[in-house]
């Protein structure tokens, strides 16, 4: 047999088909890197922001900003004019320019001055209109009418004069300056300028989103062109001109461009970090590069079933690429730690040994990943999804093709590894180190707090140039980012008209109130049927006879003055008459939906418009969207950093609550033992503290990935204490060879883990980097704990237990004591075992107390508990016992402890103990022999007794009546096994015996049903 068994055909074949599952998701998964859609939606402000951010078309503008070196504005339009033909020709805009609102000027004028009466609510009419009346008033306007007709802007103006002498429509124009898209700018030849005459402003509104990459990657193409063919133009003219492009569509790409940086720099550093350490660790480096194999299939293989179960995966979440192979590198490296030693291996062996110590703690960690379902956050719970997929399915690789792969591996040759031995000392700080590290936790519990980072920047990172052209338009242009938009939603754009009249009699009692300063809604020039009605109300209450007749007598004499044709304002004096003007429907021509924000809704039938507002000293943030949310959705980033920062803090705590309870109970059913279940959560308390408090110290607060603080502390520090606590009770001395490979497993689980989460510190994201900063400290925290409190609070516990069983009184106390410090099934198992078994207090009346028995033969001795009792029995004995199972074995070793020796065996092959035996027990487990196997073990045992030696059997009797439960029971795990049953009747297990040589000296019946049976054999004292 070869001494080292390497199927790599098998594994080879096994990486190809994981490939070609993960090529299949890569082609089903879309990649998002919109970081803004994956926000919860449970908040009602939230919400509303986020679908204002989908459906606000000013999202998707593009805005240019257009400089020349010296100030000549002719040449700035034209080179804007170029630019906007430019944009224009590439087919990528639906929109350029200022062109259709220049165009629509006119029109609007015209309804305007058509529909003054309607378009004056009663506070305007007296606040704005009551002052152009007076007559001095009234002859300055129309001496600047009169100016202006002789010039060229007062072609074609003869109609607008006639029936809006005094220019009404100029109050109701004005209103549209709220849409502009800067204050500190001019109109000049139809492009907006800066006041200093460097800069023009080029507006396109896109075809497509501005958060699709794709699309962003050709528009940065064409306007890079348009650039390289302006600046070789005006370098003929000695002229520099240069192209500021902003708007959403930079953000994506920047988003996604340094998110695919930094994904690519995370999994390189971090799969080269984890190679260089696991060479460093293994006596055959080449086999601790095997512990990334398990790793990288869980991802690919965690992926493909997440495109199964989602149509997307955000960016963020392949951010943690090098991270998620960090976190489930763990178990691969502890399997692999058990083979590669100095003494022949074998790989169930392995399996066996690392799932028996980690299993609890890969399902802690999938758990408190999968937690993150429930954190409200759909980015959160995609990476959970994401990462508790990955991290199952490596540990079912290390424990279902490990195995297979190498089945089996020769002796690894010493060699020096003085990581082993640095890792040996960080576990012996002792007292000391605890001491150190309690006084530690509690200076920093005075920083625990966690602060928050609510600002919306903080969901993406641009690059340096992206943020200069944002800076650079906020100087010239004096950008406002921080006004109110309130959406309104209809079924048809008269019920659109309707929602926006009841809109404007909100905004109009903010203005008054001082709660906003300025605001656009399209009820100021398109109202709906309410508020024409309204406003025909106040035009002809306003216009009272009286007003009428001073107004007639002030305009008739100052126009006589001036020369106009005593007629010339008729048109407008009838629009004065009470009976003049009749309501007729008002729809808003579709030609202005553009400039007035309306768009078509997610719904073929319905209608949005988004109205921009701007805040007054008097502004509340709460009561203003209280007042008008149950009109309109609302987005004010004060409120919306707000609501962010509550959220946050509220989704910390349910997140710490959910997982900490759920880590609690797991301790609680895992370990069965309060006493452990606080000892494992110290190093957790402990890595939290410690995290947060450093935060605070370094000024960096808690944002998304900070969410997952509690995740990773707990979800992933629980691991540390769980391996540590489980091999103290698994091996019982912290000197045992398999304890220095479980430390070793520990500290390179953690040490992976920190390199992951470490290479995102250098990432450009600003959320990943925080996430890989929050988590780098809660990582290498809860490893401290681990090592420097663990320890000497576990062997504390321990001795207290040791030294508690020795001084027991009772037989039950001394015999349930050996059990103490084991895991919690053998401890359970031997406590009820005890307590329900009658075997326990028939044996006293069928073995008396004999000084003669110094040694005792116990087949299949199963978890020791009937061993221990005959220790306590007879307390100079010692005991030889045997049974197939591994795990049995060792558990039955530990509670004999130094009175006997317990190995692996399987009757009928039972070794003989050095000393011939007074005293052999067999306690059910005659039906699982053969009727071959059964005569050879009675034969043997028969050698290993002393002449006059006693042979105790229990045997199993099938029932006589019905099959009770338990019988069907365990025939269904007999079945489930494979293990054949031979029961017997009390005639044929006598009969065996006695062709075995034995004399029966006594049969009765054990508990109370009948189908166990005593029987007690001795040899002859002459054989």
């Amino acid at each position: 047999m070869r001494s080292t068994i390497f199927h790599w055909r098998r594994l080879l074949a096994i990486m190809l088909v994981v490939s070609a599952l993960f090529i299949l998701g890569l082609q089903r998964l879309k990649i998002d890197a919109d970081i803004m859609g994956f926000l919860p939606r449970n908040d009602p402000v939230i919400a509303d922001a986020l679908y204002i951010f989908r459906h606000n078309p000013i999202q998707d503008q593009l805005v240019i900003d257009v400089s020349l070196d010296r100030a000549d504005s002719n040449a700035l339009v034209q080179y804007g004019r170029q630019v906007e033909k430019s944009l224009r020709a590439s087919g990528l805009f639906k929109k350029v320019g200022m062109q259709q609102m220049r165009n629509l000027i006119p029109e609007l004028a015209l309804h305007i001055v058509s529909n003054l009466p309607i378009m004056f609510g009663a506070r305007q009419l007296e606040d704005h209109i009551s002052p152009l009346l007076a007559p001095q008033k009234i002859r300055e306007k129309l001496a600047a009418t009169q100016i202006n007709l002789f010039s060229l802007d007062g072609i074609g103006q003869a109609q607008f004069i006639a029936a809006d002498p005094l220019e009404f429509k100029n109050l109701v124009m004005a209103r549209l300056a709220s849409l502009a898209p800067s204050q500190s700018a001019r109109i000049y030849k139809g492009q907006i300028l800066s006041s200093d005459g460097r800069h023009l402003l080029v507006i396109a509104h896109p075809n497509a989103s501005s958060t699709d990459t794709q699309f962003a990657r050709r528009v940065t193409t064409v306007i890079d062109a348009i650039a390289g063919k302006l600046n070789q133009q005006a370098a003929t003219a000695g002229e520099r001109v240069t192209l500021t492009p902003v708007g959403a569509y930079r953000a994506a790409l920047d988003n996604e461009l340094i998110v695919r940086h930094d994904v690519r720099n995370a999994i390189v550093l971090a799969t080269a970090g984890i190679i260089l350490l696991l060479l460093i660790s293994f006596p055959r480096p080449y086999i601790g590069l095997l512990s990334l194999l398990p790793a990288v299939a869980g991802a690919m293989l965690a992926f493909f079933v997440f495109s199964l179960l989602h149509r997307s995966i955000s960016l963020m979440v392949l951010g943690f690429g090098g991270a998620i192979i960090s976190i489930s590198v763990d178990h691969g490296i502890a399997y692999l730690l058990f083979v590669d030693r100095p003494c022949r291996t074998y790989g169930k062996q392995a399996s066996a040994e690392v799932k028996a110590v980690g299993l609890v703690a890969v399902l802690t960690t999938i758990g408190a990943f999968a937690a993150l379902n429930f954190s409200g956050f759909p980015i959160l719970a995609q990476l959970g999804q994401f990462t508790a997929l990955g991290i199952a399915f490596a540990f079912i690789f290390v424990h279902s093709v490990f195995p297979l792969v190498l089945p089996v591996m020769a002796p690894a040759r010493p060699r020096p590894l003085p990581l082993h031995k640095l890792v040996e000392k960080l576990s012996a700080t002792g007292n000391k180190g605890a001491w150190i590290a309690l006084a530690f936790a509690v200076i920093m519990l005075f920083f625990a707090k966690p602060d928050f980072n609510v600002k919306l920047s903080a969901m993406n990172t641009v690059s340096r140039q992206t943020a200069a052209a944002d800076k650079q338009l906020a100087t010239v242009w004096g950008w406002v980012f921080n006004k109110i938009y309130v959406l309104t939603a209809a079924d048809s754009i008269a019920g659109l008209q309707n929602r926006d009249d009841r809109l404007l009699e909100l905004v109009e009692q903010d203005k008054h109130a001082g709660t906003l300063s300025s605001g656009f809604v399209s009820s100021m020039i398109f109202p709906g049927e309410n508020r024409q009605r309204q406003n025909l109300a106040a035009w002809k209450n306003f216009w009272t006879t009286g007003r009428i007749i001073a107004l007639k007598k002030a305009l008739t004499a100052a126009s006589l003055d001036l020369g106009f044709a005593p007629d010339a304002f008729e048109p407008f004096f009838k629009m004065l008459q009470p009976d003049s003007v009749r309501l007729q429907p008002m729809p808003i021509p579709s030609d202005f939906f553009g400039l007035l924000g309306i768009v078509a809704g997610p719904k073929d039938s319905s209608w949005l418009q988004v109205s921009t507002l701007s805040t007054g000293p008097s502004y509340d943030a709460t009561a203003f969207y209280a007042r008008y949310r149950q009109l309109s959705k609302v987005f004010d980033p004060q409120l919306f950093s707000e609501n962010m920062g509550k959220l946050l803090f509220a989704t910390f705590v349910k997140m710490l609550a959910i997982v900490g309870i759920s880590v609690v109970v797991l301790l609680l059913l895992f370990f069965f033992d309060i006493t452990l279940t606080v000892v494992a959560l110290l190093p957790i308390v402990f890595g939290l503290v410690s995290t947060l408090g450093t935060l605070k110290l370094i000024g960096h607060p808690l944002d998304i990935p900070g969410l997952m603080l509690a995740i990773i502390v707990i979800g992933m520090g629980i691991d540390y204490s769980l391996f540590f606590v489980r091999s103290y009770q698994r091996y019982g001395d912290s000197s045992h060879p398999f304890f220095g490979l479980i430390r070793m497993t520990v500290f390179l689980a953690a040490a992976s883990t920190i390199i992951g989460f470490g290479v995102l510190c250098t990432a450009q994201h600003a959320l990943l980097k925080s996430a890989g900063l929050t988590s780098l400290l809660g990582i290498g925290y809860c490893l401290i704990g681990a090592f420097v409190i663990l320890p000497p609070v576990l062997e504390r516990v321990f001795q207290h237990r040791r030294d508690k069983s020795r001084r027991a009184g009772t037989l039950r106390q001394r015999l349930i004591g050996r059990y103490h410090n084991m895991e919690a099934y053998p401890r359970l198992f031997a406590r009820f075992k005890f307590d329900l078994d009658p075997m326990f207090s028939e044996l006293p009346q069928l073995l008396n107390a004999d000084d003669g028995i110094h040694t005792i033969l116990d087949i299949g001795c199963g978890y020791g508990v009937p061993s221990c009792w005959l220790l306590e029995r007879f307390p100079r004995a010692r005991i030889y016992g045997i049974d197939p199972d591994p795990n049995r074995v060792r558990i039955a070793a530990r509670a004999v402890g130094d009175r006997g020796r317990v190995e692996i065996g399987r009757a009928p092959e039972i070794p003989c103990p050095e000393q011939p035996a007074e005293l052999a027990v067999m306690m059910d487990i005659m039906h699982y022999l053969s009727d071959h196997d059964l005569p050879l073990a009675l034969k043997r045992i028969y050698q290993c007794l002393a002449p006059g030696g006693r042979f105790v059997v229990r045997a199993i009797i099938p029932p006589k009546r019905r099959l009770p439960w338990v019988w069907w029971l365990e025939n269904f795990k007999l079945k489930l096994s494979g293990t054949p049953a031979y029961y017997r009747s009390v005639a044929q297990n006598k009969n065996m015996l006695l062709q075995a040589g034995f004399t029966i000296e006594h049969t009765e019946p054990s508990g109370p049903n009948g189908e166990l049976i005593w029987m007690i054999a001795r040899i002859r004292p002459s054989a």
